[in-house]
């Protein structure tokens, strides 16, 4: 069947349209906006079913039923509403509608009533045989109905009335090819953009190389065009490669401005009648390959070849890269990795999309106690839908780097933070501790770090040595000891963790330019001035 579904919410017709590809994937899907396009696309595709929302802006559900039923528009309407009021269903019901179902729509509520249409679609079928052939050669000329015939055809779902009427045509005979073609437009041209004009082109182009028929093809992303064209001639399309491909590049950079144009060709084909559908298949898969780059843009499906390239990218060599001053390395370590399992743009998009999301995945687990949790969340969403999107190899790619960027940043920010925080730890560490042998190496194992690396660490972050800290603890000690009169100067000195009372006394003198004891008198008046 041809169901049309027409929703102002894009994220309801979205679930609803895949949620009938699931359902009946041999099904054509069409999508509409409002009740007003959904008219024309009811005149001009004559769906067999409708699928509506009632409230809508431009025309709504009960409006655009009541203009089926004035013009006589015989398609099967579904009324869709979140609101369970009976007028409503009264009125729906009244101006023609075949069902009327509530949000949100269960996907057996769905398959059971489009079942119910499909049997009774039979029986119409059956019963008006002969005025439906009538109807087939009198709209055999209409471009919608040749297009739907001829994917039926490539489809494998002709009726015997289709497949006899269909094998009449001349051109479906003798040896050709099947060409699937594409069009992305770039954001902001979608105005600019004819439709029309596009497929003429594309046929114009093609007949270059035999008798060319084009027809489009439905989607459901309003930014994707596509289109199939086969092309009836005698000559091998393989012997012609350079030919076509200069061709193609042509068109292709004529519509640039517009967007990006790609093409997967199909195996020659001795005869079409019997041999197109599996072409139109093997066009459809050699297409997907102009995810790489190195295709542009036209891939012909004996082109590629079956390759078994290992992903070769190790996970710890990453997460030490990533460790490092600069991302670059972890990056080419990376890119190297990818460049291999591409094999020359002969490996599968999915493969590769689905070891670029694993790697995504690794190096948030790999990094969970080392970054924040909001990269870990963009990690996420980036395996989970970013990469399963890219369009290109080299969309794919800066992706991958954008997150290596950021994952080596935020390794780097935390490391920062925790070499401040350990800093400050150890000279309190010093203070608690500057009675005890205080050595670099003990220091070091307290903090769980290497003795070379701590040293550097306490260096880089205080601009003084470990020793310098010890010192000036034990000195500054000394002073509040000395200030308070209470003990003898060997024993400040032992308090102060030198056992050696004239080695203190040197220190203390380097330090401040006089003695323990000259210290210790010349604080005595300033301690009569505050008693």
């Amino acid at each position: 069947m041809k169901i049309l579904i027409v929703d102002d919410e894009p994220r309801h017709r979205r679930g609803m349209a895949s949620m009938i590809h699931a359902l009946r994937p041999e099904d054509q899907v069409l999508v509409a906006n409002d009740g007003a396009s959904a008219l024309e696309l009811v005149r001009a595709e004559k769906p067999d079913t409708v699928l509506t929302d009632i409230r809508m802006p431009n025309l709504d559900g009960l409006s655009f039923l009541k203009i089926l039923e004035v013009e006589r528009l015989r398609t099967k309407v579904v009324m869709i509403s979140a609101y369970n009021l009976f007028e409503y269903a009264q009125t729906a019901i009244r101006h023609g509608a075949y069902d009327y179902l509530l949000k949100p729509v269960e996907a057996e509520k769905v398959e059971n009533v489009l079942s119910r249409i499909e049997q009774q679609l039979i029986e119409e079928s059956r019963q008006h045989s002969e005025s439906e052939a009538l109807r087939h050669r009198l709209n055999l000329t209409s471009p919608a109905y040749r297009s739907r015939l001829l994917m039926s055809w490539l489809n494998g779902s002709l009726t015997v009335t289709e497949r006899n009427e269909l094998e009449a045509l001349e051109w479906v005979h003798g040896s050709g090819t099947v060409i699937f073609s594409e069009f992305r437009i770039e954001p902001g041209s979608r105005a600019q953009w004819d439709k029309t004009a596009w497929l003429q082109r594309l046929e114009l182009v093609w007949s270059e190389f035999g008798e060319a028929n084009t027809f489009p093809l439905n989607v459901l992303h309003e930014e994707v065009y596509q289109a199939v064209t086969i092309v009836r001639t005698p000559q091998i399309a393989r012997e012609r490669k350079p030919e076509i491909r200069q061709t193609v590049s042509a068109l292709g950079a004529a519509w640039a401005k517009y967007g990006q144009l790609s093409h997967g060709v199909g195996p020659d084909c001795r005869c079409l009648w019997t041999e197109a559908p599996q072409a139109y298949r093997a066009a459809q898969t050699a297409h997907q390959y102009n995810f790489h780059d190195c295709w542009n843009g036209i891939l012909f499906h004996d082109e590629l070849l079956p390759v078994r390239a290992p992903f070769l990218l190790d996970g710890e060599k990453l997460f030490e890269a990533l460790q490092g001053r600069a991302a670059e390395s972890a990056i080419e370590m990376c890119r190297g990795a990818f460049n291999q399992l591409a094999a020359n743009g002969h490996a599968a998009p999915d493969q590769i999309k689905e070891c670029a999301a694993l790697t995504l995945m690794k190096i948030k687990s790999r990094m969970r106690n080392y970054v924040e949790r909001r990269i870990g969340n963009v990690l996420t969403d980036s395996a989970l839908k970013e990469v399963p999107g890219c369009r290109t190899y080299k969309e794919l790619m800066a992706i991958l780097e954008t997150r290596l960027r950021e994952v080596h940043d935020s390794i780097r920010e935390s490391q920062s933070d925790k070499s401040e925080m350990v800093v400050t730890e150890c000279l309190r560490w010093i203070r608690e501790n500057a009675k005890e042998e205080l050595t670099l190496e003990r220091a070091a194992e307290h903090f769980f770090f290497n003795a070379s690396y701590f040293s550097t660490l306490i260096k880089s972050r205080t601009g003084r040595t470990f020793s310098d800290h010890v010192t000036e603890a034990r000195m500054r000690k000394a002073k509040e000891l000395l200030a308070a009169n209470r003990l003898k100067i060997y024993e400040i000195a032992t308090e102060c963790g030198y056992q050696d009372t004239k080695y203190f006394c040197r220190v203390f003198k380097k330090q401040y330019g006089m003695s323990p004891e000259a210290y210790k008198h010349a604080s005595l008046p300033q301690r009569s001035v505050e008693g």
